[in-house]
């Protein structure tokens, strides 16, 4: 069984993908796919006060402080293990911010974990949400662009 503060690690964003993003173009798709890599490593990597740096103040008021974020994010990190391998990502657009989606397979958890950042046009943190992945979640990201198949046709 998955920990609750794995399923929801911030309460804003849950539903990201779910609302109908479209497809980022070109060069943004490419820079939200690499700020949500360093994120993820950051968040990997308990380096908590350079998320704390990125985060909106909406953000920042959810947790109240880095050590805060620290606490709750290090205990479902925990939880989950070391990632064994990406399963999948893809970089979707919430107008107008941007999402990038991480599914993951983790030593400590049963099935895969999808790591969704929601990111402004400056690469600021709106959003963070850690759930178990959906068992056919193509109907909720069929208008995401995979960022796998992008890089496939190019």
């Amino acid at each position: 069984m998955i920990p609750r503060t794995v399923l929801q690690l911030v309460p804003l964003g849950l539903a990201l993908v779910a609302c109908g993003p479209g497809t980022p173009g070109g060069r943004a798709a490419g820079e939200t796919l690499e700020q949500g890599r360093i994120y993820t490593s950051w968040l990997y990597e308990a380096e908590y006060t350079k998320l704390w740096d990125r985060f909106t103040p909406e953000l920042q008021r959810v947790f109240g402080s880095a050590a805060e974020l620290g606490s709750f994010a290090g205990k479902a990190v925990t939880h989950l293990g070391r990632e064994q391998r990406t399963v999948d990502e893809r970089v979707g657009e919430l107008k107008p911010e941007q999402v990038y989606s991480r599914t993951a397979a983790f030593t400590a958890a049963r099935q895969p974990i999808v790591i969704e950042w929601t990111l402004t046009k400056d690469g600021a943190v709106t959003g963070l949400a850690v759930r178990p992945a959906a068992p056919d979640s193509s109907a909720v990201t069929s208008e995401v662009e995979s960022v796998n198949d992008k890089q496939r046709e190019q």
